[in-house]
C-alpha cells in the first residue's frame, strides 16, 4: 500500500491501464482529483481509509472530464513554453524583420563594417549567426519576445564578427567600446530560446 506513516500515505494504483498517483491523507473528508502538467498524469488525493477499489471506482465515474483535461493539459504544454505556435512564428519574424534593418542602418557605418544579406529565422540554439565571408547576418526571430535592447546586442554581435570571427579577448574588446552594457543584455537571453 505504500504508506509511510499515519499522516499520509502514497502509492500508485493502475486504473483500466491508466496509472494514478494516489495520496491517502488523514483528516481529509473527500476525494479529489488533479491532472498535472505537463505530462497529464493523475493525481488523486483520498481520505486515510479509502480502498483501492474505491479509488477505482472514483477515477471510472469522472473518466470523461479525466480525459478532456489530460487532454488539455498535453496540448498547452506542447505550446507553451517550450515550443511557439505556428502564429507566434509568423508575428515574431514580422516584428523582427521592421527593427532590425534600421538597427544595422545605425550600427554598420559606426563600426564599419558593410553587412550582406540578412535573413530571419526560428533557431533553436543561437540567437544569431554571422557568415564572415559572405557578410550574411541571420536573426532568431524569437527575440522578438524579448526587451528591444536584446534584439541590438545580437544585431552588434553579429556585426561585431565581421570585425572579429571569434568570440576572443579582441571581440569583447570590441563589444565594450560599442556596446558597454552587451553583458547585461546577454543575461536577459539565457535560457530563453523556445525548443
Amino acid at each position: 500500500m505504500g504508506g509511510t506513516s499515519r499522516q499520509k500515505g502514497q502509492s500508485m494504483l493502475v486504473v483500466d491501464g491508466v496509472h494514478v498517483a494516489v495520496t491517502r491523507r488523514a483528516g481529509q473528508k473527500r476525494a479529489y482529483i488533479r491532472v498535472k502538467e505537463p505530462d497529464g498524469r493523475i493525481e488523486v488525493s483520498a481520505p486515510m481509509r479509502t480502498s483501492d477499489a474505491a479509488i477505482a471506482r472514483f477515477v471510472r465515474e469522472h473518466a470523461g472530464w479525466i480525459e478532456d483535461h489530460r487532454r488539455d493539459a498535453i496540448a498547452r504544454a506542447q505550446q507553451a513554453p517550450g515550443a511557439p505556435t505556428p502564429e507566434d512564428l509568423v508575428e515574431w519574424r514580422a516584428v523582427v524583420a521592421a527593427f532590425t534593418p534600421a538597427l544595422i542602418e545605425r550600427w554598420a557605418p559606426v563600426m564599419g563594417v558593410v553587412p550582406g544579406k540578412v535573413a530571419y529565422r526560428n533557431m533553436v540554439s543561437r540567437w544569431g549567426s554571422c557568415n564572415v565571408k559572405t557578410g550574411r547576418i541571420c536573426i532568431n526571430v524569437q527575440l522578438a519576445a524579448h526587451p528591444p535592447e536584446c534584439l541590438e546586442y545580437v544585431v552588434v554581435h553579429e556585426l561585431c564578427h565581421l570585425l572579429e570571427a571569434s568570440h576572443g579577448p579582441r571581440f569583447k574588446a570590441l563589444m565594450d567600446s560599442f556596446l558597454p552594457d552587451w553583458r547585461a543584455r546577454e543575461a536577459k537571453l539565457r535560457g530563453g530560446i523556445r525548443r
